[in-house]
């Protein structure tokens, strides 16, 4: 369907209600898939794949028919409103997933660029520690949590890294060097990410490690 000038008001008061601007959206007019001959409203979330097809049903008792990206439990719906008021109902749905999924953290695409910052070094070596070797483990790892305190983490995050890093060391007694390591930079990677620690902090993180392990862990 083709909007009004009153219709894209309402819809420019129901993007600032949800905290967004309304400059990060815009209209287009695309031929309706569903009715022969009738224009289709896009209004898109601009650089994304998400967007409101206000679209006319072949239904004429629902000639309303929304379509939108993002839906709450998937990635495109299709609804008929029946009418526009009812219309807005999804519209305001959508801007509520909408913020959702642009506020996401993106787990998967932060560990991939963990990843590929971090130049690991691993010898395969199978064999287990030797006391002198768990000895200078230990030394490394409580100069490590010393340094934890010096690159800006909250309190609550260098709590949990010296939780992590003292089970790291209690689990070095039985495993051998090369699972270790990779347990390690694991381990490493996976609380950056749960923690939510900036790139800032993580750059300074992944620079002390460099430097306590001396090219043990990180070349």
């Amino acid at each position: 369907m083709k909007l009004l000038p009153s219709q894209k008001d309402i819809l420019f008061d129901l993007i600032v209600q949800v905290g967004l601007s309304p400059s990060q959206f815009e209209f287009g007019e695309i031929a309706s898939k569903k009715s022969s001959g009738k224009k289709a409203t896009k209004l898109k979330f601009v650089n994304s794949e998400y967007y409101f097809l206000f679209e006319t049903g072949i239904k004429s008792t629902k000639s309303h028919l929304a379509v939108f990206c993002p839906g709450e439990t998937a990635h495109t719906v299709s609804e008929y409103p029946g009418s526009w008021d009812l219309q807005l109902n999804y519209v305001r749905q959508w801007l509520r997933n909408l913020v959702k999924e642009i506020n996401s953290p993106n787990k998967w695409d932060r560990l991939k660029k963990e990843i590929e910052g971090i130049k690991i070094k691993f010898d395969n070596d199978e064999d287990k520690f030797s006391v002198h070797e768990y000895e200078d483990l230990q030394k490394r790892v409580v100069a490590l949590k010393q340094g934890l305190t010096t690159i800006g983490l909250l309190d609550g995050q260098v709590n949990i890294i010296n939780e992590k890093l003292d089970h790291l060391t209690e689990l070095a007694k039985e495993m051998n060097k090369f699972d270790w390591k990779s347990l390690f930079i694991g381990t490493i990677i996976s609380i950056v990410i749960q923690l939510g620690v900036t790139q800032n902090n993580a750059r300074l993180l992944w620079d002390l490690i460099k430097q306590v392990f001396n090219n043990y862990l990180l070349p």
